[in-house]
């Protein structure tokens, strides 16, 4: 694999200037918003030097178990990682805990091709229980199939917990009610996904529960080499099943007789969406500081969605451990060249395999004209497509 030069990276004042030069222009919401920023020169935005590449200390481990909350975070966050183990012919796992079913907008829109189209029931959700009715779980376990074999990665193992059930797991595993069964969600009597008091989490009861997450985790971390590399979602990530499956994680591998070591990836920064940050890059989706868009705008200007989007795909530049909490200390890895770099670049197909979160799946049918991309309208899931991944790196004897 051919990996960048080490050398540690300085942050310029010009890369300052540019980073809220990009910002001012991101900033705004409604139709009445200026046109998405261009991109500034790349002898203008990048930091002087490159970032350090430690591939050695990241693959430096028998084997990599990687565990993920949600259909699309195993890419996101570790595409780079998963390709540098099979790149050196090492074992890899691959775990997606939940079936990510409760995105209560994007399975509307999959549902309807519309976001004002009626909002999805439990059995649109995530319906096991018959063959008569596919399902938006279904759909995303679909896409992160899709997604490994792009990277060349064995098919992942789906636990099957329910979207929001990680972060009910692990207050539960805290107040010691342990066997409480986790909820799937049920949208049907919700008009607006994101006032939908009583859907997410409230839903049909599973057999599920913090004491049987425990119990996998612990059969698989400790299935693995005790040299392994164990990597999944920070503490401080800022979507509380992330966080809740860090917790259990990091718990679950103190636990053993011999703890593996952790690399930490954050997908959504601690910061609270509602929240200003001087960073376009790192916030959650809906994140007013970011381009998005309303279903008239995309509608009535068919490209628009399409340059919003470009401007997040900022292949040149490396991913950094969001500025906003103490994650730890940030350990870079270097993606190799034909991951990141042109229209066929394999991480970025892998994140286009993931239509149902960018808006580009309908149950039926096409999309409506202009809509393509609409649930992922500030080009989130491709800020990801970054030429480094960072990670906090836990070892197991650290004090």
């Amino acid at each position: 694999m051919n990996v960048r030069a080490s050398l540690r990276i300085v942050r310029s004042l010009s890369a300052l200037a540019a980073l809220l030069a990009l910002v001012s222009g991101c900033a705004g919401s409604g139709a009445g918003r200026p046109a998405p920023p261009t991109p500034p020169a790349a002898s203008a935005d990048l930091a002087a030097g490159e970032p350090a590449c430690e591939n050695d200390v990241l693959t430096g481990f028998s084997e990599l178990l990687v565990v993920t909350p949600h259909p699309d975070d195993e890419v996101l966050g570790f595409a780079g990682l998963i390709d540098a183990y099979l790149d050196q012919g090492k074992r890899v796992r691959v775990v997606v805990s939940s079936d990510g079913d409760a995105y209560c907008d994007a399975c509307r829109f999959w549902k309807s091709g519309s976001v004002r189209g009626p909002t999805c029931s439990a059995a649109d959700l995530s319906n096991f229980a018959t063959s008569e009715i596919d399902s938006f779980a279904e759909v995303r376990r679909s896409e992160s199939s899709a997604a490994l074999d792009i990277l060349g990665a064995p098919a992942p193992i789906f636990l099957g917990y329910p979207d929001t059930g990680l972060a009910a797991a692990w207050a539960n595993h805290q107040s010691g009610d342990l066997d409480a069964p986790l909820r799937r969600s049920d949208f049907s009597r919700c008009t607006d996904c994101e006032t939908c008091a009583g859907g997410y989490g409230e839903g049909p009861a599973t057999e599920l529960s913090a004491a049987t997450l425990v119990a996998s985790l612990e059969e698989l971390i400790g299935g693995s080499a005790t040299d392994a590399l164990v990597a999944t979602t920070h503490r401080l990530d800022g979507h509380g099943d992330h966080a809740g499956l860090g917790q259990l994680v990091e718990t679950v591998n103190a636990s053993l007789e011999q703890p593996r070591a952790i690399a930490f990836g954050v997908i959504h920064a601690h910061t609270p969406k509602d929240q200003t940050h001087p960073d376009c890059w790192y916030p959650q989706p809906t994140a007013p500081i970011c381009p998005c868009a309303d279903q008239d705008r995309a509608a009535a200007d068919p490209e628009w969605l399409a340059s919003v989007r470009s401007v997040r795909l900022r292949p040149d530049l490396p991913a950094h451990l969001p500025d906003d909490a103490d994650y730890g200390e940030e350990t870079q890895l270097c993606l190799a060249e034909d991951l990141v770099r042109g229209k066929d670049a394999r991480k970025l197909a892998a994140v286009n395999a993931y239509a149902s979160q960018l808006g580009f799946a309908a149950r039926e049918g096409e999309l409506p004209p202009g809509l393509g991309g609409l649930i992922d309208c500030n080009g989130y899931l491709i800020s990801f497509v970054r030429r480094t991944e960072a990670f906090f790196l836990m070892r197991p004897d650290a004090e």
